[in-house]
């Protein structure tokens, strides 16, 4: 009983939340021109805020160890080797190129930052999420290199390796997790007086993250895509998850390692995701339908996955 309270605590408040959010915008206190405004503000200021405070506040012994190199190790040849595997084998039986270019990403590109710090922060506290912002500081660059080689290639167009270094370091997730490190690194330590402000400001990111992802929820023209959503729900939250989970624990991993992974894996396809497949003319319809289904049904099959991995004593 113990572990079923366990996991609904973890994910309740993501879905109040998003609820929340579906509600003000099914009431019109919210638009679409407000939840623009506001998932900037979220991904641009208050994400990197939170991301660079978890890796501020850790100790450099306790960032740069064996175990979390291993980590980070498997966490990005699992990402590289499905992206090949489905690299391989969608194009046999998805003709459509832009929508194959899509379910690949979908699949692959985890809402690591938006689900994964919350998750470990609920079943370990605040002070224990470092591993899930180190490994957003590594895996999210990866998530982008991959997407924009992925969605390049299905277009039939050159990749372009300098735009995509150039947007590399232009993500304000990147600029403030090699900030958060080098500090970290050179041991400078910032005064109370500023560290406090950005703190606060830090708290807004989740709840606010997810009012915006719950007010973008639209249910229209489901039908049109449905088999193709059928596939990224069951590769993006069942299989690759399994996969990633059954090597993790056979390698030994446990505890905060493995609910870090649950960011990596088994949390929805990255928000970001929709923008760039519209911006490099992939299926746009198809990456926002795939951005929400993950993201309401990634609520029952973590839960699920919580409760499995607590009930075993993994966690």
């Amino acid at each position: 009983m113990n572990n079923i309270i366990l996991a609904f605590s973890v994910v309740f408040p993501l879905m109040l939340q998003m609820s929340i959010g579906y509600f003000l915008r099914r009431k019109k206190v919210t638009d679409t021109h407000s939840l623009n405004v506001m998932n900037k503000l979220v991904f641009r200021v208050f994400l990197p805020l939170l991301l660079f405070l978890n890796i501020y506040s850790l100790e450099p012994e306790e960032a740069i160890t064996q175990k979390n190199g291993m980590l980070l190790l498997l966490s990005s040849l699992s990402v590289i080797v499905i992206v090949i595997i489905m690299h391989s084998m969608f194009p046999l039986f998805i003709k459509d190129k832009k929508k194959c270019s899509v379910i690949i990403q979908g699949i692959f590109r985890s809402n690591l930052v938006l689900f994964g710090i919350p998750i470990a922060a609920s079943i370990y506290g605040d002070d224990r999420i470092g591993i899930v912002s180190l490994l957003a500081a590594f895996i999210v660059p990866l998530f982008n290199v991959l997407a924009v080689i992925v969605l390049e290639y299905y277009r039939g167009s050159k990749v372009n390796y300098k735009n995509v270094f150039l947007n590399i370091i232009k993500n304000p997730l990147i600029i403030a997790s090699a900030i958060a490190f080098l500090l970290l690194i050179l041991r400078i330590r910032i005064p109370e007086l500023i560290l406090s402000p950005i703190s606060g400001l830090s708290k807004v990111a989740t709840p606010l993250a997810f009012v915006v992802l719950g007010g973008t929820f639209q249910f229209s023209r489901i039908s049109v895509n449905l088999k193709y959503l059928l596939v990224v729900v069951l590769g993006k939250l069942i299989l690759f998850p399994m996969l990633v989970f059954g090597v993790a624990i056979a390698l030994g991993f446990r505890n905060e390692a493995l609910v870090a992974l649950i960011g990596v894996t088994a949390s929805p396809t990255a928000v970001s995701s929709f923008t760039m497949a519209l911006e490099m003319d992939a299926d746009g319809e198809l990456a926002g339908q795939v951005v929400i289904f993950t993201s309401i049904i990634s609520i029952i099959t973590i839960f699920f996955l919580v409760y499995l991995l607590k009930t075993l004593q993994l966690i």
